[in-house]
């Protein structure tokens, strides 16, 4: 009986669940071409855009939030966004740049990065997509524990008053300004690109993304310092799990010369600003 009770176990093996997972796996763990990479990644965009609408809030509501993670920064001795917004303020040319920057540039310059990191690396380019799709896990998550305003809708801050549209009139939420992937993601991004060429001074440059993105954010009023921080742990917490997923994968060779990558970046960037744009236009 223990023989045959051995042999029946030997049989029966890892089980089906263990085969129908293989092929998933496989499938997260491959690249696809470039403009497969750009649709899902647009995807997950229009997904976390949809996905944050039932959780907004009244505006009321939102405005008590900020103010406590207003009073948490002011705890931490990291309240410096008045000073920013007034400073911003100071030079109006500036202030409707930046300003222009925050509605338009942000889709833009992901697309062109992620372009230029699929074509560089596209065997570590997976692992890149996953942590992409898995930072906005834990932000919706956030969004959904948290419904905050930005900080220029409360009133007492520099230039704040709520807002003057009804919230819950379109496909968005305006109260979720407690995790900013804003900053979340350029951070992936640029560490994303010091992984696949540690070596390059261009790929080091790319801190400056999430730097500038991050006054940008902070000087128009529309999320604070710990918002930008909270972002960034998210893009901490997605490449954690697509580490898990992907493990080390060793570094490819590019699929394009130096112009080809160029040039595929300034059209999926050009690509993903007139989609911006255009929802822009339509969100007034």
């Amino acid at each position: 009986m223990g023989g045959h009770e051995g042999l029946d176990k030997r049989a029966v093996g890892p089980g089906p669940g263990a085969a129908d997972r293989r092929p998933a796996l496989e499938a997260v763990r491959r690249a696809y071409p470039l403009t497969v990479e750009m649709v899902l990644a647009a995807a997950v965009v229009a997904l976390w855009q949809l996905a944050r609408v039932p959780f907004e809030v009244p505006a009321d509501e939102a405005i008590a939030a900020a103010r406590d993670l207003m009073s948490l920064e002011r705890a931490l001795g990291v309240m410096v966004e008045p000073d920013m917004v007034r400073w911003l303020a100071g030079y109006p040319a500036l202030l409707d740049a930046a300003n222009w920057f925050y509605s338009h540039m942000d889709e833009t310059l992901v697309f062109a990065g992620l372009a230029t990191l699929r074509l560089l690396d596209p065997v570590r380019y997976p692992a890149i997509r996953t942590a992409f799709v898995l930072t906005h896990v834990p932000a919706l998550l956030a969004v959904a524990a948290y419904p905050a305003a930005p900080p220029r809708w409360v009133p007492g801050f520099p230039f704040g008053s709520p807002p003057a549209f009804d919230l819950g009139g379109d496909l968005r939420n305006s109260t979720a300004a407690a995790v900013s992937l804003h900053v979340g993601i350029p951070v992936l991004l640029a560490a994303a690109a010091i992984w696949v060429r540690p070596r390059s001074r261009l790929a080091w440059a790319t801190v400056l993304f999430p730097a500038l993105v991050l006054a940008v954010v902070v000087g128009t009023g529309n999320h604070l310092v710990i918002d930008a921080a909270i972002g960034a742990a998210c893009a901490v917490a997605g490449a954690g799990g697509a580490a898990l997923i992907h493990g080390r994968p060793a570094r490819g060779r590019p699929q394009a010369g130096a112009l080809g990558i160029a040039a595929a970046a300034v059209v999926w960037g050009a690509l993903a600003f007139a989609a911006s744009s255009v929802v822009v236009a339509a969100w007034g």
